[in-house]
């Protein structure tokens, strides 16, 4: 039980001497002021919990009082203790904003705790449930402008499959028929090629899309060579545009995944061929910077408005002015990026300016790095269906990986790894018994739910909490000791 931090504004010695009596020390700390306009000045300064005020002060009484005490205490709770009985005074002081009225003469010295303990557990739990309502808002208009994006990217997807689709069968047929032969011929087979490549560089970005919002996109653990890789990308797309290709290193290796790490460079080449119309050359270059490798492509293109940078690479988000263009795209290829570059601990930026081009750089750590991979794995441990339903989706939709198990011998079964979080509806278990029920030398962070606030947890959290709080306590971990106070 915390000790609160109490402030009486009241001008009778008696009744201060009374209060600060009964109050056991060890559970509050009275801070006396004998004025209004002394109170107001310690408000305003230093933190209280909670305010106990008399209504009938030398500079201020009545519900006057209250109003100028609430002016600066907005988030704090009052309660009045007054030597008036009158019922009326009493119910328009709650409708002001008290959280009670007790009356002198008639508060004991119980009641008196009891009365200011549950004003502060009042107070907490009406701002949780507020903070509760609020984001229940925001996640409800999260939904409806996610399912529209949605709807958009299913018109859109049926636009961008029908027009490869149908230059690859009416060339087919063309070739089928003999209509086409020689130089003609070829040209055929290549446009064919290259919608064919077009609509598999679809098919790879809604499956990644799909497995991220799983959270179940799987990065394999395997040496990558960045030169070998994108000498590779170069000469696919060389065909299709002038390409240039600068490197500081003859080899540039890094842990991770190749296929993910081909789709992230195969998509941003794509884009800058894309969205430069005309033709311009585009830029690659490979530096060698401490323990990373930075990847630059940059294009000469249209750019990017300056305002729609920082949502650049957020699900569906497309440039308004490749939009107007009609410039085909879905709007998940960077978003699929930007997940898998951190999913190798790496980060992903953007320079643009409207009419003069872009350049996106991909920034991996080296293989001798300390940190050459980003898990963003979590594991539930609960019994409770509906709070892992919730803890799961939560993660998923940022893209976690998640298991969801529903004991302690789910978890000695499941494929945990250094680097994940473990989040425990812990129900009296310890986390020196979590950790016994993982395979020697793996490290994991651990957050217990309801759990007994033991310094071995890196989080605690207590029901019910927001998600804003279920975040923070699996990836802040700066803050070992986070607590999210019990209501």
């Amino acid at each position: 039980m915390r000790r609160l931090r109490i402030l009486l504004i009241e001008d009778s010695a008696a009744d201060a001497a009374f209060v600060r009596a009964v109050l056991d020390p060890n559970e509050f700390d009275v801070v006396t002021a004998t004025r209004l306009s002394e109170a107001l000045d310690l408000l305003a300064g230093e933190p209280f919990d909670l305010t106990l005020l008399d209504m009938s002060l030398p500079d201020g009484s009545g519900l006057d009082a209250l109003a100028r005490v609430r002016e600066v205490a907005t988030h704090q709770p009052i309660v009045i203790l007054s030597g008036d009985p009158d019922e009326r005074i009493a119910t328009a002081a709650v409708q002001g904003g008290a959280q009670d009225y007790l009356l002198k003469g008639s508060v004991s010295e119980v009641s008196l705790r009891r009365a200011l303990r549950y004003a502060v557990e009042r107070h907490e739990l009406a701002e949780r449930l507020a903070a509760s309502v609020e984001e229940l808002e925001r996640q409800r208009a999260s939904v409806l402008q996610l399912n529209q994006l949605k709807n958009d990217l299913i018109a859109v997807l049926a636009h961008d499959i029908k027009g490869p689709l149908t230059s690859i069968v009416g060339f087919a047929e063309l070739l089928e028929e003999g209509y086409l032969e020689g130089d003609a011929g070829r040209d055929a087979a290549k446009t064919i090629r290259t919608n064919a490549q077009r609509l598999a560089t679809l098919a790879n970005d809604v499956l990644a899309l799909s497995r991220i919002e799983h959270g179940e996109l799987e990065i394999a653990d395997e040496q990558v060579d960045l030169v070998e890789l994108l000498a590779g990308l170069v000469e696919t797309h060389a065909g299709e545009r002038a390409i240039t290709f600068t490197k500081n290193v003859d080899k540039a290796l890094v842990r991770g995944d190749a296929e993910r790490l081909r789709q992230v460079f195969d998509n941003l080449l794509r884009n800058a061929i894309k969205y430069s119309p005309g033709g311009e050359p585009v830029d690659v270059a490979l530096d060698a910077d401490g323990e990373r490798y930075d990847v630059e492509i940059r294009d000469r293109g249209m750019g990017i408005p300056a305002e729609e940078l920082p949502r650049l690479f957020a699900r569906f988000s497309r440039a308004s002015n490749a939009r107007r263009a009609k410039i085909a795209g879905t709007g998940i290829g960077l978003f699929i990026v930007k997940m898998i570059v951190e999913r190798h601990g790496g980060t992903i930026a953007v320079q643009s300016a409207v009419g003069e081009g872009s350049t996106f750089t991909a920034s991996l750590p080296t293989l001798e790095a300390p940190i050459s991979q980003n898990a963003m794995r979590a594991t539930i441990v609960t019994a409770d269906p509906e709070f892992s339903r919730f803890a799961a989706y939560e993660l998923r939709a940022r893209g976690y990986r998640v298991r969801e198990c529903a004991s302690a011998a789910d978890l000695l079964q499941a494929d945990i790894r250094t680097g994940d979080t473990v989040i425990v509806d812990a129900g009296g278990v310890s986390p020196q018994e979590v950790r016994s029920w993982l395979r020697a030398g793996v490290t994991v962070r651990l957050v217990g739910i309801d759990a007994d606030a033991s310094n071995d947890w890196d989080a605690h959290l207590y029901k019910p909490f927001l998600v804003t709080d279920l975040l923070k306590a699996v990836a802040d971990e700066t803050a070992p000791d986070l607590v999210i106070e019990r209501l």
